[in-house]
C-alpha cells in the first residue's frame, strides 16, 4: 500500500487547487485511494492536464504521481514514481 494518498494529502491537494482558483476537488474512490482518486469539477472548467501537473508537483515529494485512467479522465490512478520512471 505504498501508493496511497491519505486523507491529509487529499485535504492538502484540495487546498492547493483552491488557492490557485481551480474549481475542482479530488476524492478517494472506495474506502481508500488504493482504487484511485476522482477529480470532480465544482465550477468553471479547467485543463485537467494542468491540474494533474499541480498534483504531481505536490506528490513528487512523496515519491508518487497520478495519471489519468484510460477509460475516464476524471479518474486518477496513483502510482509509485519509481515504477513510472522505469
Amino acid at each position: 500500500m505504498a501508493n496511497v494518498v491519505h486523507f491529509n494529502m487529499i485535504v492538502d491537494i484540495n487546498q492547493l487547487l483552491k488557492e490557485k482558483g481551480i474549481e475542482y476537488s479530488i476524492h478517494a474512490i472506495g474506502a481508500c485511494t488504493c482504487n484511485g482518486l476522482e477529480l470532480r469539477q465544482d465550477g468553471k472548467e479547467y485543463p485537467i492536464d494542468e491540474i494533474i501537473e499541480y498534483m504531481n508537483e505536490y506528490l513528487d515529494k512523496k515519491w508518487m504521481r497520478v495519471r489519468k485512467s484510460k477509460d475516464n479522465e476524471h479518474i486518477l490512478n496513483v502510482e509509485s514514481k519509481f515504477d513510472y520512471e522505469r
